[in-house]
């Protein structure tokens, strides 16, 4: 992006400014051309089997006890470990 001021001799009595837009258009163009190569790769899909959710009703929830065993413990020191 440029700007004249004017002229030292003074010919030029206000400020004029230029705006260099040959960058935007490079960038533009760069962003066309990516996303014209990746639009068919996001087309592509893998199946994938993900489990399925259990969903238990906070009625029942709170009418079941847990036992020790269905519990789990997790510990961690100050180490990390």
């Amino acid at each position: 992006m440029s700007m004249s001021v004017g002229s030292p001799s003074g010919d030029e009595p206000g400020v004029m400014a230029n705006i260099n837009t040959t960058p935007l258009v490079d960038v533009m163009l760069v962003l066309l051309i990516i996303f014209l190569i990746t639009i068919p790769v996001i087309n592509k899909t893998v199946k994938v089997d993900l489990p399925k959710a259990v969903n238990i009703p906070m009625s029942d929830m709170n009418s079941r006890t847990l036992t020790p065993s269905a519990s789990t413990l997790a510990s961690v020191s100050r180490f990390g470990s």
